[in-house]
């Protein structure tokens, strides 16, 4: 027989504002639940510090309570159940979505307002006679995240990620590949709400006009993925390309209704490489007193893949002189030996299109 605990709080203690404890209705999962004088409930998890949450202020009623010199963390709501209970402790304790983002705070409002919101709020927007998004094109230097950017999107929207790559099509029988497209799309049409992302989108979709007149079979290709483009929106896909080279897309796929957003993903900013040096270290012994931000400051038009590159030389370096950590006196040496991937001129010639709305 499992001995029953002691309750953490009492009857009739005072949470705030005149709101006041009824009773302990069970403690589960390192989870104290109390009735509240207001009818709703009190989560106190016994196991998390609320300075190690993610922040959900926005979501939860969630408070902090002083009390026999301990900070517990609390959550109000409206119902109780276990699932409940399950739900919240993952959301507080594991990072999804935009959360996994270090900085790009532009990026991620701009997604929030310009995606995420028409999609999960469609009768607000069609109130005042705004489309919803049928498909988007992510276009920005190589090494820059855009497949990490659709992750994450994906986990925002809850919704499920279905990948195209022109390779996964691509088949010897004539037609083939036709079929392949319109297969993927059914796939996503079950697994709904889904995001199709097609990565390197240029070698599924090139510009027709530079096509041999013998090409009509990839014609026949890109026309599907158009017809398959219209239709998305209905069945509640989102299309999404990524590209490094937008000027080799066929322009069909930039038309209203089809990828009219097209949202440039730049080189990461100073709070994401903050945020890059820290979790390329994890993991790896490394002193603990590092200037992440000097080494941000370093490394501006730096891209994440060159970031990598940076702490696995600082890594190699401390085996090679048998230190037992990355320290930041390597890091610096290691910056010091790698230039950005990307020049300023590229840059500048992918900032060109931001300004642009048809191409």
């Amino acid at each position: 027989m499992i001995k029953p605990t002691k309750p953490i709080f009492y009857n009739g203690f005072k949470i705030k504002d005149g709101l006041t404890i009824k009773n302990r209705v069970e403690r589960i999962f390192f989870t104290e639940v109390y009735l509240l004088s207001n009818d709703k409930y009190l989560y106190i998890f016994t196991n998390i510090k609320p300075e190690e949450i993610v922040d959900r202020g926005k979501k939860y009623n969630l408070i902090t309570i002083h009390f026999d010199s301990k900070n517990y963390l609390g959550v109000i709501i409206e119902e109780h159940s276990h699932e409940k209970i399950t739900a919240i402790i993952d959301d507080l304790t594991i990072l999804r979505g935009f959360d996994c983002v270090a900085g790009m705070e532009e990026l991620k409002v701009l997604l929030i307002n310009d995606v995420i919101d028409p999609l999960l709020n469609p009768e607000k927007f069609k109130k005042f006679k705004l489309s919803i998004p049928n498909g988007i094109l992510l276009y920005g230097p190589p090494g820059c995240g855009k497949t990490f950017i659709v992750k994450k999107l994906a986990e925002e929207l809850n919704y499920n990620l279905v990948e195209l790559s022109p390779s996964s099509v691509a088949t010897s029988y004539v037609h083939g590949a036709v079929g392949n497209i319109g297969k993927v799309f059914e796939m996503a049409k079950l697994q709904a709400p889904s995001i199709v992302f097609i990565d390197e989108i240029e070698g599924l979709i090139p510009k027709r006009e530079e096509l041999s007149s013998s090409a009509d079979i990839k014609k026949e290709e890109i026309n599907e993925f158009l017809l398959q483009l219209n239709n998305a929106g209905e069945n509640k896909v989102l299309v999404v390309g990524a590209t490094n080279r937008p000027h080799m897309i066929d322009s069909a796929i930039l038309r209203a209704g089809r990828m009219d957003k097209r949202i440039y993903i730049p080189a990461p900013d100073f709070e994401a490489r903050k945020g890059m040096f820290k979790i390329c270290l994890s993991g790896r012994p490394h002193n603990k007193n590092i200037n992440f931000e000097k080494l941000a400051e370093m490394t501006d038009n730096y891209v994440s893949s060159d970031i990598e590159l940076i702490v696995t030389q600082a890594a190699r370096m401390a085996v090679a002189k048998n230190k037992n950590m990355v320290d930041e006196k390597m890091l610096i040496e290691s910056i010091n030996k790698f230039s950005p991937s990307i020049s300023p001129e590229e840059i500048q010639y992918y900032e060109q299109f931001g300004n642009m709305e048809r191409w």
